[in-house]
């Protein structure tokens, strides 16, 4: 029992993930914040300045919640990268 309540503490703590390339082909930026809005501030901030996205439609925000994974990153490095496809 003691076990079952660490892991769905430690669940709700997880930190949230993406890759560019669940929602575009071709493209190595991932992203890893503390939450999901700042995750989703992120992934903007990358569709506007590499991808030349100007609006976000439902359907995309749509295939964004369900390409957020949950893991655990090193925050103090604040984990970014892109070997940018474009």
């Amino acid at each position: 029992m003691i076990i079952i309540l660490i892991l769905r503490k430690g669940v709700e703590n997880m930190d949230k993930t993406i890759d560019c390339k669940d929602l575009k082909s071709g493209c190595t930026f991932t992203a890893c914040t503390a939450t999901e809005a700042e995750l989703l501030e992120k992934i903007q901030e990358h569709g506007r300045t590499v991808h030349g996205m100007k609006e976000f439609s439902p359907d995309f925000y749509d295939k964004v919640q369900k390409s957020i994974r949950e893991a655990y990153c090193e925050l103090d490095d604040e984990l970014e990268s892109c070997e940018c496809c474009c």
